[in-house]
């Protein structure tokens, strides 16, 4: 309706036009260089103007719609790629899924080049070529799947790195890690633990732990385990402990598996005192069968010292089996004969265990009683070959006597026991 009134409305003017140039014809004239064109009617000169438009119109109108038709026709064939490229990329899943390797590598290739997510027939390659082995290949379709998505990087680092960790390439997923720089990823955090643990790199697993608390892949009784023990095992591997102890945390420093962890790495840097300090200082804290069992292993000069320390916790504690077999060890190593097979076969009467068996046997057989070593041999090893659940019944603690057992040696008897 709108059109119709504007034709109506442009014939009214042209009607008005011409009557009015009817009786004034007028002429027009065109001149360019040495051309001249002169129309003598204003009326003819105003209709072949009209007439040009109309041709330009129709010229400009045609070739627009011909850029349409050609447009139109490219976006119908990317169309048609596209769709035949997510269909190769559903065959060359299903072909990889089924086993079929060659005609999953034909198919995924076929459409990665028209398809839309080209990222994810790279990845689907990468996969292929780690199930085949060929590392080289897996590298490169990682590389063109992080050039075809900048923005999954981190999601493609995590693929990347943990098919380089499955084909034991550690050093490979690490590198892969590190070149991501700063990030707060759960996943690509929890990788990072994970072969930091693996090389027994404990100083980065500390730092890491942290991290993953505040990703919220663990709580803070998990991060607090994992630091502890993540500081036992520094100082495990510390050849200068001293130097490590000061840089823990103070609240580390106050629990005490690391505690007893830092008195092993005294004793294993020759550090035989200070270790016994670090000990006595937990006992007296936090009394423990490990760091009593710890303290029996002094090898030091001092040697009667620790051992009256020892004897003279033995009045709060009569009954710890661990503290008598820690007894007997330093008794042995003070070569007190008598009392050392005292506190043995007292260890044993509350709780048999299988090295207090073998080192009672062993002083048992240094000072010739060889049937009552021979028997503690034998106990040791019905312990070793005993399955869990099915030990003996072990006699009643009550009535354990300091000397039972077979008759203890003079302490001024001269055997052949090696020194200590």
């Amino acid at each position: 309706m709108r059109r119709l009134f504007w034709l109506l409305l442009a014939a009214s003017a042209g009607v008005l036009a011409a009557s009015k140039l009817a009786g004034q014809p007028g002429y027009l004239l065109l001149a360019w260089s040495d051309w001249r064109l002169e129309i003598r009617s204003l009326l003819l000169a105003l209709v072949l103007l009209l007439v040009l438009f109309g041709v330009l119109h129709w010229l400009l109108g045609s070739t627009y719609r011909t850029r349409q038709a050609l447009a139109r026709r490219r976006l119908t064939r990317q169309m048609r790629r596209r769709q035949q490229a997510e269909a190769d990329l559903s065959a060359g899943l299903l072909a990889l899924l089924e086993g079929n390797y060659p005609q999953a590598q034909k198919t995924l290739q076929r459409g990665r080049r028209a398809a839309g997510a080209p990222e994810l027939h790279a990845l689907a390659l990468a996969h292929l070529a780690q199930l085949r082995g060929d590392n080289l290949s897996r590298e490169r379709e990682y590389a063109a799947a992080r050039a075809a998505a900048p923005a999954a990087g981190m999601a493609i680092a995590w693929l990347q790195a943990s098919a380089q960790l499955a084909a034991g390439d550690a050093v490979g997923a690490t590198a892969t890690l590190h070149a991501l720089g700063g990030h707060n990823s759960p996943r690509l955090l929890q990788l990072e633990a994970e072969l930091a643990r693996q090389r027994g790199d404990w100083q980065v697993l500390g730092e890491t732990i942290p991290r993953l608390r505040r990703a919220g892949v663990i709580d803070a009784t998990e991060a607090n385990r994992q630091e502890l023990a993540c500081a036992s095992q520094q100082l495990a591997g510390s050849e200068v402990p001293d130097l490590l102890w000061p840089q823990l945390p103070r609240r580390v420093r106050r629990e005490s598996s690391v505690q007893l962890a830092y008195a092993k790495a005294l004793r294993r840097a020759g550090r035989q005192d200070a270790a016994q300090e670090a000990l006595v200082g937990l006992l007296n804290s936090d009394w423990q069968g490990a760091a009593v069992t710890e303290f029996g292993h002094f090898s030091g000069n001092e040697i009667e010292r620790e051992l009256a320390r020892a004897e003279h916790w033995l009045a709060k504690h009569p009954k710890d089996p661990e503290l008598l077999l820690a007894l007997g060890r330093l008794a042995l190593r003070a070569r007190q004969w008598a009392r050392a097979q005292a506190y043995f076969e007292s260890s044993l009467l509350l709780k048999p265990d299988i090295q207090g068996h073998l080192e009672l046997a062993e002083l048992l057989q240094n000072t010739g009683q060889a049937e009552a070593a021979a028997e503690h041999y034998r106990s040791g090893l019905r312990l070793a070959v005993t399955p869990p659940g099915g030990r003996p019944a072990q006699p009643d603690p009550r009535n354990f006597s300091l000397t039972a057992g077979a008759p203890a040696v003079d302490d001024q008897t001269v055997f052949m026991l090696p020194k200590v």
